[in-house]
C-alpha cells in the first residue's frame, strides 16, 4: 500500500514533514518537532504505516516513552485510529519497563536471580532518612530527603562513576553527598536490593556482559521507536543504542529546544550530535506549530533562537492571529496573588496559571480557598512545609511565644547571628528552668559572652519581644532582615525565596501564631493531594507539569529574575550557562502551552526588571512612544493636510516612517513624529 493509498484508507490529513516522516522508516532517523507540530499524531500514524501499509510484523516494533501513562495514551491513540486488535499486537512502554523485561530476560537465561526492585518511593525515603541520620546525627527534613533521591537519579541516568564527579554534585542540605550516596549504595547491596535508576543500571551492564540476552532483544525488535528523545537521559540512550546497533532501524522524535529535564539528567546533546552518533542518520523537522496563534508561535520563535546549541528550526504558525502577549505589571509579590484571584474569579473561558517551582503556587491556593474560588491543581508538592528554612521561622517564632522553650533555642541559637557559643546555650538553658527571666534575658547579662554578643541577645530578646504583637508578614520580615537568619541562610548557600512565601502567606494572618495555625492547615490540605475539581475552568501547574499540554489562555506568574528565570545575567564562560539555557528552554515551553493568549506578569517593585520580559516586550523609547500614539490617529487611508504640500491620503506606515500621496506633490515620505510635534500635519 503506497503512502497516499494509506492516508486515504484512514482518513489521515498530514502535511508534506508529516509525511515524509511517516514514509521514512529504515535506518536511524531523527525528527525534530515544534511545539504543537502533530509529533504523536505522526508517531502513530508512522506506525500504522508500517504494519498495515507496509507489512512490517507488530510484534518487531518496541514503541519506548517517557511515562507509563504516555505510553497507555499512545497504545489508546493507535487503536482509535487503527484498531484495537493490531494495538494489542504492539508494544507501547517506558525505557523502564524495557529494562525491567531485561533483567527477567538475564534471570531466565542465566538462572541468577537479580536483586528485588524497591516499587514504593517510601522504602528509598525511609532509607535515606535513617543512612542521613546515621551520617550526620539530624533528620532529614522531607525536602532535603526529595533532593538526594534527585540527585541520586541525576548521578545513575550520567553514568557518573568518578569521585570528582561525584563531589560537585551540590544537594541543598547535604554537606558530604558522596558519603551519602556511597553508604546509600553500600545498603542496597547488602539488601540486595535495587531502585527504579539501578533497573537502567544492571539493563545497560546485561546488555554490554551477556550477549545471549542483547542477542534475543535484536533479535525480537527490528524496528524501535523513542517518543520525547530530549528528556530521554545519557544512560537510556546508551541502551536504546545497543537494542538497536544490529538493525539500525531507530527513529527518535524529540525537540532539545524543550527540553526542561536537566536536574533528572536529561541529555538533549545525544539529538545535537544524533549524526555524529549514527553517521547515516537522517534528520527530518516538523515545523509547523497548529496549536498556537501567530503572535505567539512569533514570539516564541524569536525568544528560542537566541539560545545555544540548537539545531537551526523554524516555527511557524498557520497563520491563525489573536491577541497581542501582553505584559502584565503588578506592585509586588502580593499584588501578583490579589490580581490573579480577581481573575479567577472573573473567568469564563479555561485559564492555565502556570509558574517555575511548587512553592508559588501556595499563597494562590491560600487565597483561592479562603475566596473559594473553584481551582484544578496538577500537582502538589509538600516539600515546602517541612523546608529547614520554613521549620526554623516557624520555631522562631515558637520560641517568642515560649521564650524559656530550652529545646527550641538549642535548635536556633546559632543561627541568629549573636555569636553565642554551644557552652552558653547550654548553660542559659540550664539556669533559665523556673529562674522566672528568659533565656535571651540571662545570655544578655551572661559574662561568658563577649559585651557584642552580651548586646546582640538584648536586641535579639527586644525583637523577641515585639514579634508576636505584628501582623504575620511583618514578623516574617523581622526574623530574616532584622533578627540575623537571613544572613545565616546566605551564608550557607540556602534559599530565602521560602521565607518571601512565607511573608506572602503572613499578608492574610493578623498574628504569626495564627500563620502558623494555617500552615498546619495548608499542609494537611495539600497532604491531601491535588485538587482536580473538573468543573473549573482554572488550571493551576508547574511549567514542567504542563509540558505536552495545551490551553486557551495561559497566565506566566513570577516572571521575575530570580525565579523566572532561577539564573540569570549568566555569560557562555559560566559555570551556569547550561543552566540559563535550560530556563530559557524552560520558559518556551511554558509559552507555547497557549493557543489563543499569552500574559506575562512581572513586578514593578524588582530592582532589575525580567530579562526574559524585557526580551518579549523591550523598553520603548519617547520617539518609539510618540510614534505608537501617532500610529494610532495617522494610519493608512487617513485624510491629512500638510501646511506645505496642502491635503493628501497616508498610503503607507512603516515604524515612524509615513507615505502621503499628495494631489499636487505627489508622494512625499516624512517622519510622522516630528512632523506632528511641528505642527505641520494634521488629520482632515
Amino acid at each position: 500500500m503506497t503512502l497516499t493509498q494509506f492516508l486515504h484508507t484512514y482518513r489521515l490529513s498530514l502535511n508534506a514533514q508529516q509525511q515524509r516522516a511517516v514514509q521514512t522508516l529504515d535506518g536511524p532517523v531523527l525528527l525534530l518537532a515544534v511545539p504543537g507540530s502533530g509529533k504523536t499524531t505522526v508517531l502513530v500514524s508512522r506506525i500504522g504505516y508500517m504494519v498495515l501499509g507496509c507489512g512490517i510484523p507488530p510484534e518487531s516494533i518496541l514503541t519506548m516513552t517517557y511515562t507509563v501513562s504516555a505510553a497507555r495514551d499512545m497504545r489508546q491513540r493507535f487503536a482509535s485510529m487503527f484498531g484495537a486488535e493490531v494495538a494489542q499486537r504492539l508494544e507501547f512502554r517506558t525505557i523502564n519497563g524495557v529494562c525491567s523485561r531485561i533483567i527477567s530476560c538475564y534471570e531466565h537465561i542465566t538462572g541468577r536471580k537479580a536483586y528485588t526492585l524497591m516499587e514504593q518511593t517510601s522504602q528509598q525515603s525511609s532509607l535515606i532518612g535513617t543512612l542521613y541520620h546515621r551520617l550526620t546525627g539530624e533528620y532529614a527534613t522531607e525536602s532535603t530527603i526529595k533532593a538526594v533521591q534527585t540527585a541520586i537519579t541525576y548521578v545513575k541516568n550520567q553514568m557518573i562513576t568518578s569521585e570528582q564527579e561525584l563531589a560537585q554534585v551540590e544537594v541543598e542540605g547535604v554537606t558530604d553527598f558522596p558519603a551519602l550516596y556511597h553508604a546509600y549504595g553500600q545498603a542496597l547491596q547488602q539488601q540486595q536490593k535495587m531502585d527504579y535508576d539501578d533497573q537502567l543500571v544492571y539493563a545497560r551492564k546485561i546488555l554490554k556482559l551477556c550477549p545471549p540476552v542483547l542477542r534475543q532483544f535484536q533479535a525480537r525488535y527490528r524496528y524501535f521507536c523513542v517518543d520525547e528523545a530530549q528528556d530521554t537521559s545519557k544512560i537510556q540512550h546508551a541502551i536504546i543504542s545497543l537494542l538497536a546497533q544490529t538493525s539500525g532501524n531507530l527513529f527518535m522524535v524529540g525537540d532539545e529546544d524543550q527540553s526542561i529535564y536537566g536536574f533528572r539528567a536529561a541529555y538533549p546533546q545525544a539529538l545535537l550530535h544524533f549524526q555524529e552518533l549514527y553517521p547515516k542518520a537522517q534528520v527530518l523537522y516538523m515545523e509547523t506549530n497548529y496549536r498556537s496563534t501567530k503572535e505567539i508561535v512569533s514570539a516564541a520563535q524569536t525568544f528560542i533562537e537566541k539560545n545555544k546549541n540548537r539545531h537551526p528550526k523554524t516555527m511557524v504558525s498557520t497563520g491563525r492571529t489573536g491577541p497581542s502577549i501582553r505584559q502584565v505589571m503588578v506592585q509586588n509579590r502580593t499584588s501578583q496573588y490579589a490580581y490573579l484571584a480577581t481573575v479567577a474569579k472573573r473567568a469564563t473561558r479555561p485559564i492555565a496559571i502556570l509558574y517555575r517551582d511548587n512553592d508559588s503556587a501556595i499563597p494562590l491556593i491560600d487565597l483561592f480557598q479562603r475566596q473559594q474560588i473553584s481551582y484544578r491543581c496538577r500537582q502538589v508538592d509538600c516539600g515546602f512545609f517541612t523546608h529547614r528554612v520554613v521549620r526554623d521561622i516557624c520555631n522562631i517564632i515558637r520560641f517568642a511565644a515560649q521564650p524559656c522553650n530550652g529545646e527550641l533555642f538549642l535548635d536556633l541559637y546559632y543561627k541568629l547571628g549573636a555569636g553565642i557559643t554551644r557552652l552558653a546555650a547550654v548553660e542559659a538553658v540550664n539556669r533559665c528552668e523556673g529562674e522566672g527571666v528568659t533565656i535571651l534575658e540571662y545570655l544578655s547579662k551572661c559574662t561568658m559572652l563577649s559585651p557584642w554578643s552580651r548586646k546582640q541577645c538584648s536586641a535579639l530578646q527586644a525583637h523577641v519581644s515585639y514579634l508576636l504583637q505584628q501582623p504575620a508578614h511583618r514578623a516574617i520580615h523581622r526574623i530574616v532582615h532584622y533578627m540575623g537568619y537571613g544572613r545565616y541562610v546566605e551564608d550557607r548557600g540556602g534559599d530565602l525565596r521560602k521565607a518571601e512565601i512565607l511573608e506572602a502567606l503572613g499578608f492574610q494572618e493578623a498574628t504569626p501564631m495564627n500563620l502558623l495555625d494555617r500552615l498546619n492547615d495548608l499542609y494537611q490540605l495539600m497532604r491531601e493531594g491535588p485538587n482536580t475539581e473538573q468543573e473549573s475552568v482554572v488550571t493551576l501547574s508547574t511549567i514542567h507539569s504542563s509540558k505536552g499540554l495545551e490551553y486557551p489562555h495561559v497566565i506566566l506568574m513570577d516572571v521575575v529574575d530570580g525565579i523566572l528565570p532561577k539564573v540569570f545575567n549568566v555569560s557562555a564562560e559560566d559555570p551556569d550557562f547550561d543552566t540559563y539555557q535550560e530556563e530559557r528552554r524552560l520558559f518556551y515551553v511554558a509559552m507555547t502551552r497557549a493557543q489563543d493568549s499569552l500574559w506575562v506578569l512581572s513586578y514593578k517593585a524588582q530592582e532589575l526588571p525580567s530579562a526574559f520580559a524585557q526580551e518579549l516586550f523591550p523598553p520603548i523609547t519617547p520617539k518609539e512612544q510618540a510614534a505608537k500614539v501617532h500610529a494610532a490617529m495617522f494610519h493608512p487611508g487617513v485624510k491629512v493636510r500638510h501646511k506645505k504640500y496642502g491635503e493628501g491620503k497616508i498610503i503607507d506606515l512603516s515604524q515612524d516612517i509615513v507615505t502621503i500621496s499628495f494631489s499636487q506633490a505627489g508622494e512625499k515620505k516624512f517622519s510622522l513624529s516630528t512632523t506632528v510635534k511641528n505642527g505641520l500635519l494634521t488629520k482632515v
